[in-house]
């Protein structure tokens, strides 16, 4: 990721971040983003804004990352909504850099179905 991507993420989702995510690539970056964000999400639904999960990120050998979630709260506070929701989250990312071009982010595999737009693309991003 570039290091505005990094930047962003570090400041707007300290509690999630994670170092290990430095050597995520760049067009998987959004797809952390949204972890991120449903996480953050599931906890304002529940009515805090302290983090209720900590995310842990573990690279593969073929260079994806896994997530995995621990409580940091008791398991009586989570709704059945909540821990649906965190499921899928998880999933939604793990299984989604498997399609998403590590360097545009376009959906079509690990390597973009656009050569030519990778090619071309500089670092641009939306925040």
């Amino acid at each position: 990721m570039s290091p505005d991507q990094i930047e962003f993420l570090k400041g707007e989702y300290p509690d999630f971040w994670n170092e290990n995510l430095k050597s995520l690539p760049a067009g998987h970056w959004n797809l952390i983003a949204r972890l991120f964000h449903q996480c953050a999400l599931i906890a304002a639904d529940n009515g805090s804004t302290e983090p209720w999960v900590a995310l842990h990120f573990e690279r593969l050998e073929d260079g994806l990352f896994r997530a995995y979630a621990a409580p940091l709260v008791d398991f009586q506070k989570w709704t059945d909504g909540s821990a649906l929701a965190l499921i899928i989250a998880l999933q939604f990312f793990n299984e989604r850099q498997q399609s998403i071009c590590e360097v545009c982010g376009l959906p079509g595999g690990r390597h973009c179905i656009s050569p030519e737009f990778c090619a071309g693309k500089v670092e641009k991003w939306d925040a």
